[in-house]
């Protein structure tokens, strides 16, 4: 339990220092469901909530439904489709976004720490109907739809006779169909604690940096995390 205190000790400080350096902080909730069907096959669904600017505004909510396959022991690949209600800040409009998902995920324990690395590819629509200037006419985005690769390296640590689980995460997101050239936009750190209540409830507690790079006027968000998944 003393390691267990002073990880906890780190994980607040290190949280405090990222909230010194950040443009902004929100609140991520997620509630995740996931069905296993056999030894192969698995479907899973999330519920999502976003807030930014302080927590003042809604930056989205979304619902996400997928499944995934194991060829074998720790490889699977999974597709998904979302559906996001987008917050255009900049025109204080509400948007229906589509995503759809397909990703590959390699996982491998070594003693009590488990390794993943996730290569994630996704396509997101975007509605830029109400994008309308001063001038009466309509702003387009750049990029629409939207095409971006996401790498992603977790290391976790199973600590003995203990319920919680202590990771880090981090994610890089890579631009596919930029006409301007195609470079990463996004850097993503998480440490996270995971409470595994019994086989079938989790809880999960995160502190995330988002850091936008390559970007025009970029902004680097604090974000609290905090999910429950169901699994069954």
């Amino acid at each position: 339990m003393k390691n267990l205190y002073l990880l906890l000790i780190f994980l607040f400080i290190a949280l405090g220092e990222i909230y010194a350096e950040s443009d902004d902080f929100g609140i991520w909730t997620s509630i995740e469901v996931d069905k296993k069907l056999n030894k192969k096959w698995n479907l899973n669904g999330e519920f999502e909530l976003r807030t930014r600017d302080n927590t003042s505004e809604v930056a989205r909510w979304g619902a996400k439904v997928g499944a995934d396959y194991s060829f074998i022991k720790g490889l699977k690949v999974g597709a998904a489709y979302q559906f996001l209600y987008f917050h255009d800040i900049k025109y204080w409009d509400f948007q229906p976004r589509h995503r759809f998902i397909g990703y590959v995920q390699g996982r491998q324990k070594v003693g009590r720490f488990t390794f993943s690395l996730r290569e994630r590819f996704q396509v997101t629509h975007k509605d830029d109907s109400d994008r309308i200037k001063a001038n009466g006419k309509k702003d387009t985005y750049k990029i629409n739809p939207e095409w971006s690769w996401r790498n992603r390296i977790k290391a976790s640590y199973d600590i003995p006779k203990c319920k919680l689980t202590p990771s880090f995460s981090f994610e890089s997101f890579f631009q596919l169909n930029n006409p301007d050239g195609n470079e990463f936009d996004g850097l993503r750190y998480t440490l996270s604690l995971t409470y595994k209540l019994d086989k079938k409830h989790s809880f999960d507690l995160s502190g995330i940096y988002d850091k936008e790079i390559n970007v025009k006027n970029p902004e680097n968000r604090c974000v609290l995390g905090i999910g429950y998944a169901y699994s069954f």
